[in-house]
């Protein structure tokens, strides 16, 4: 016979404790599509000990359009609401290069900030914006998985934000799932055949799906040039945001060298 809820209470010993008190880490919020295969496995390189991630999905269409990015805004200010509800958070952050870009910076944070009010909010275009006014990089090559119709405003907003774009490359992926599945050897190659013969100051590889944050020292020294990446920039710009000084090596030189309120 089973024992009764009051023999259970009487057997059941209760344990005082004292709450622990803020260990000092950082803590980050991070809204992400649904199909994003990269960017919380990249991240999860760089966080280090000071760092906490707290993620959570948002739905998304598994195709790469521009009526299904601007769609992603339905959504945001729900899915950002199931982050660690009672657990304080110091930045947010959206991980969608073309989606932040085509709703838009200050509805992104408009949506996200509903469920987190006065938390900072960053995302990937106004991170790699800010990126690219840190390193004083006016000419820029682009490297993209994107189609022709999502390719073309983000040149546009590039060239509103003062960049002179002289290169534009792309995969010209529909499918978002097989945007990780392009091989690091072809970015490589693509960038290098991108930029042959053409004078930048920096490389943007854009889309937090893309697999590239291993390739970003290695490109900077073969091309002699800073190379930005959508999740390496997110990361630095969410960084700096929450006043977090953090460099992890290896990574390329904007995560070790470009600090400083932007």
């Amino acid at each position: 016979m089973s024992p009764s809820f009051a023999d259970f209470q009487s057997l059941q010993r209760i344990f005082p404790f004292q709450r622990t008190t803020d260990d000092g880490h950082v803590r980050i919020g991070l809204v992400q599509l649904a199909s994003d295969f990269t960017l919380e496995n990249e991240w999860r390189q760089l966080l280090g000990e000071r760092v906490e991630l707290y993620s959570t999905r948002t739905p998304c269409s598994p195709t790469v359009t521009t009526e299904g990015l601007r769609g992603l805004a339905q959504n945001l200010a729900q899915s950002s609401s199931l982050l660690v509800p009672g657990l304080a958070l110091d930045v947010l952050a959206f991980g969608c290069t073309s989606g932040s870009m085509l709703i838009g910076e200050q509805q992104v944070t408009r949506l996200l900030s509903q469920a987190h009010p006065g938390v900072p909010v960053s995302n990937p275009w106004s991170a790699v914006k800010a990126a690219l006014r840190g390193l004083d990089a006016r000419r820029i090559a682009v490297l993209t998985p994107y189609i022709g119709e999502v390719n073309y405003p983000l040149h546009q907003g590039l060239q509103q934000a003062g960049h002179e774009v002289v290169a534009f490359g792309t995969f010209s992926v529909l499918d978002d799932a097989e945007i990780p599945r392009i091989p690091a050897a072809a970015i490589e190659a693509a960038a290098l055949e991108l930029l042959a013969g053409q004078r930048v100051d920096a490389l943007f590889l854009a889309c937090t799906n893309l697999r590239t944050l291993s390739l970003l020292d290695a490109l900077e020294k073969r091309l002699g040039l800073p190379v930005i990446s959508s999740n390496q920039a997110l990361f630095w710009h969410t960084l700096q945001l929450a006043g977090c000084v953090h460099r992890p090596p290896g990574f390329g030189s904007l995560l070790v060298d470009s600090w400083g309120p932007r």
